[in-house]
């Protein structure tokens, strides 16, 4: 009689505790993030995640570009000092599944990614104004990705993603007439700290 009592409140217990972390779980369907890893790249961008089903989440996320940090360390730059960086817009777009329970442990994502590098090169005209000449160079990046979630407590997180995609690239030089399109294997990973609201 007594192992029967004591197995009857073992399993209450943790049918309770499930049902808690179940009511924890579906409260956090808003989540606030910001990636670490391509401050590399030059992109600063926050994003949301939306749990919209148990299983399934979008994420979107706007923000901006200034100099790609790690191209100029791979390439040797000739830039002169006639030219003038600009931020470009960054934004990308985000489907998340996640097999066990939403905003939890393991996930597989489909993704979209768009940044615009610009750059001010100015000189003087016949005038003897001074004249400002925009270049730019476009990224389109499509992506599959992996990740893992690590809980630091019940509203912190870190998100942790590689992602492989292909990158589509126009780049509109001074000198040349029309942008150049490119095609390039693109490898991503993210170091998102985040915080369910």
């Amino acid at each position: 009689m007594k192992l029967q009592i004591f197995s009857l409140v073992c399993l209450l217990s943790l049918l309770t505790l499930n049902d808690t972390h179940a009511q924890q779980n579906e409260s956090q369907k808003h989540i606030i993030k910001f990636n670490l890893a391509p401050i590399f790249v030059g992109e600063f961008m926050p994003s949301y995640e939306y749990v919209f089903h148990k299983k399934l989440s979008g994420e979107i996320g706007i923000g901006f570009v200034t100099k790609n940090y790690l191209n100029d360390f791979v390439q040797e730059s000739n830039l002169s000092n006639s030219r003038l960086l600009k931020a470009g817009p960054a934004f990308s777009l985000a489907l998340r599944y996640y097999p066990y329970r939403s905003a939890e442990l393991i996930y597989c994502t489909a993704e979209i990614r768009y940044r615009r590098y610009r750059e001010a090169y100015q000189q003087l005209n016949a005038e003897g104004l001074t004249e400002e000449t925009i270049e730019y160079n476009q990224r389109v990046i499509p992506r599959l990705g992996l990740g893992y979630i690590i809980y630091m407590d019940s509203h912190l997180l870190i998100d942790l993603s590689a992602n492989l995609g292909l990158g589509i690239e126009k780049k509109l030089l001074l000198f040349n007439e029309s942008p150049m399109s490119n095609y390039f294997l693109h490898f991503g990973i993210g170091f998102k700290l985040a915080y369910t609201l």
